[in-house]
């Protein structure tokens, strides 16, 4: 099964609350994301921080291709 870019980014950041809070912004908005499928770009940068901040390892193209549903949990 194939996920979305922002479904595989909000799982490994660790969840919709969890991004919200490194975006500063509504959990509402990253729903819309993940709804959407994709994550705007003003916030590509600390999403990647974030992730490495917690040993995650988040690139580029993470938020452009879809992904194995297996990756996120890698």
């Amino acid at each position: 099964m194939e996920i979305t870019p922002a479904e595989f980014v909000i799982g490994k950041l660790g969840g919709l609350t969890k991004t919200a809070r490194i975006c500063d912004c509504p959990v509402s908005t990253v729903q819309g994301w993940k709804d959407r499928g994709r994550i705007p770009q003003d916030h590509w940068y600390t999403l990647i921080d974030a992730a490495a901040a917690e040993g995650q390892v988040i690139d580029f193209p993470d938020f452009l291709n879809n992904h194995s549903a297996a990756e996120t949990a890698a």
